[in-house]
Parts: C-alpha cells; structure tokens; sequence
C-alpha cells in the first residue's frame, strides 16, 4: 500500500487545532483503542491506527468535522458512509465525515472493531 515515510507525530498532526478538534481526535482514538491493543502510526498527513496493519485513520480534521477511513471485507449500508470503495478483491475503504464528537457513537464504534478484527488482525484471510 501507498505510504509517506517520515518522522512525524500525533501532536504535530494535532498541533493548531482547535479544542473542538482534538474532542473529536480524542474520542475517535478512544473508539478505536476499545478495540484492542494497537499503535498509532503518524504520518504528513494522516494518523493510522493499527494492529498488523492499518484498519483506519484520521485523514482529516478541524473544528468543523473529522473525516476518517476503515476498511471492511464487505460494504457497509449506511446513509453516515457517504462513500466505498473497493481498492482490492476483499478490502472496501469506507469514509465516515463527522461535525461533533458525540456523533461517534456504539455504532462506530461497531464498526471500527469489525475494522480492527477483520482487516487490522487480518482475520479476513482466516475465514477463506
């Protein structure tokens, strides 16, 4: 997969955000760490969150929303995924945008743990 290598971090990601901003980040992360053990993994423009390898990341954030990505073995049927796609046989990228912190709920959190468990454990290839 695609990837910029570099010695980045969270707080630089983080850095002049706004409070609004980082509730968002803050709570994203919390959904994501239910899940399990993972690492953080920073980089220009994003933050990854992974396991083996990456389930989903923070592409972008500001007071005004988060936009975040994970990947499914499957599309999801939701009007809150505004888009899918399929980059290869198995593995659908969803998009999540959300405007306030408390919009990431259990149902994210649902799907972020079938994220963590399907393409970040790869468990996706143990049930071929």
């Amino acid at each position: 997969m695609w990837h910029a290598c570099g010695d980045y971090t969270v707080e630089q990601f983080l850095a002049g955000k706004g409070a609004r901003a980082r509730a968002m980040f803050e709570r994203f992360a919390e959904l994501a760490q239910s899940c399990g053990p993972l690492t953080l993994a920073p980089a220009k423009t994003r933050i990854a969150f992974m396991v083996r390898v990456r389930f989903c990341a923070v592409e972008r954030l500001s007071d005004r929303s988060l936009r975040a990505e994970f990947g499914l073995p499957y599309a999801l049927a939701s009007p809150r995924i505004p888009r899918i796609q399929e980059l290869a046989n198995g593995w659908y990228v969803h998009w999540l945008t959300v405007t306030a912190p408390d919009e990431l709920d259990a149902e994210v959190r649902g799907w972020l743990c079938a994220a963590y468990h399907w393409m970040g454990e790869q468990r996706r290839f143990d049930a071929r």
